[in-house]
């Protein structure tokens, strides 16, 4: 994914969840995602959703890690299946 295609995917996250009125806030890193609600997976995902933006077109590895960790949060949540979060990841081209 190029740094522009990663922007794009990670604006769709964001307004799905302003609109659902989640607040980035990042998980205490000595818990487990099992121990978090849907809601703090979420926040979670929002935090990670900056992260992403801040790394990406930097460090192309830290921003395919965190974009992983990201889609995962989010299906964790059920807001995704992972057919459409693969479907995000492709490219025009690659469709």
């Amino acid at each position: 994914m190029t740094p522009e295609h990663i922007t794009k995917v990670v604006e769709i996250y964001v307004g799905r969840l302003e609109a659902m009125e989640i607040h980035p806030i990042r998980m205490h890193p000595s818990r487990t995602f099992q121990s978090l609600s849907p809601s703090e997976i979420l926040m979670h995902a929002r935090h990670l959703c900056e992260t992403v933006k801040e790394h990406n077109g930097v460090n192309q590895e830290k921003t395919a890690r965190h974009l992983a960790a990201l889609q995962m949060c989010l299906s964790f949540a059920g807001l995704y299946t992972l057919d459409t979060l693969m479907d995000h990841n492709r490219t025009e081209n690659s469709r």
